[in-house]
């Protein structure tokens, strides 16, 4: 017992011996949501400010680009309206999140690598359950032919690489080269800009999915060795997503022009098998 109150007198004069950090800068690493954020200048395109992670403040030095999903270089200021308020869709109704790698240099939190991406990446599975090619929009996981059911998807693509031009959102866009829309052997897959049953899409052509013999589009098959003849399998052509396409997918939900909520997809991994043959580019 005498013992144990010795220690307990030490205790106080061993932790009032730590007067400063042990060693000055250290690395520092956090994930958590956004809370809020600044621009130092708004004519600078460059222009650095801060980061708020749960209402921690990191110093975002002048010259550092920032991480989306799919972009890699991503200017700080790309992330503010023109009056420098921070531009993230729906925030902070829905929660941001962020993971940023960083220096701790007297007393302040600088940033060195930032990672922004909306409610965990947002990752979803189902199957295509309806398509409205007026809108370039699929229904996920709704009743099969239902256009008023189930998870509202958009491919987000500002250029229309993949289909219908969705340019709102443009730094939450797919990836164009290296295609974040495609199979899970890595074809790249798009979803028609026309209905197939009323127009061919040359770029995206019914064609391009080969069919059984009950007419049920193929979820594998190997594309013939190019050249092709007119009409056939191309493999230089995007791959036709159908309804009763299984997906993997990720995107930020985002208003549309009528102010209802749906997924802008930046990501998508069709279950599908497309080849091409072997030895062909």
């Amino acid at each position: 017992m005498h013992l144990f109150s010795a220690l307990l007198a030490l205790l106080p004069t061993v932790l009032g011996q730590i007067t400063s950090l042990p060693y000055d800068p250290s690395p520092f690493l956090t994930t958590g949501f956004i809370t809020g954020g600044t621009l130092n200048n708004a004519s600078d395109i460059l222009s650095g400010g801060t980061l708020s992670i749960d209402h921690v403040e990191f110093i975002i030095p002048r010259n550092l680009l920032v991480n989306t999903p799919s972009l890699t270089a991503v200017a700080w200021s790309e992330m503010f309206t023109e009056e420098g308020v921070l531009n993230l869709p729906l925030w902070p109704e829905i929660s941001w999140e962020t993971q940023v790698y960083a220096n701790y240099i007297n007393g302040q939190f600088i940033a060195g690598i930032v990672y922004i991406f909306q409610e965990i990446l947002n990752a979803n599975q189902g199957f295509i359950t309806a398509i409205d090619y007026e809108k370039g929009e699929m229904r996920i996981n709704g009743a099969f032919g239902d256009l008023t059911t189930g998870h509202r998807v958009v491919i987000n693509d500002p250029v229309g690489r993949f289909g219908m031009v969705h340019g709102d959102w443009p730094l939450w866009t797919a990836d164009y080269d290296n295609p974040s829309i495609s199979t899970s052997t890595g074809f790249p897959v798009c979803l028609p800009r026309v209905d197939p049953a009323v127009e061919l899409d040359m770029l995206c052509p019914d064609y391009n999915r080969p069919v059984d013999g009950s007419g049920k589009p193929l979820t594998a098959f190997t594309f013939a060795a190019p050249p092709v003849a007119a009409g056939q399998p191309d493999p230089n052509l995007f791959v036709p997503l159908k309804v009763g396409d299984f997906l993997i997918y990720s995107g930020t939900v985002v208003p549309d022009a009528n102010g209802e909520r749906l997924l802008a997809a930046y990501a998508i991994d069709a279950n599908l098998g497309i080849y091409t043959t072997p030895g062909t580019s």
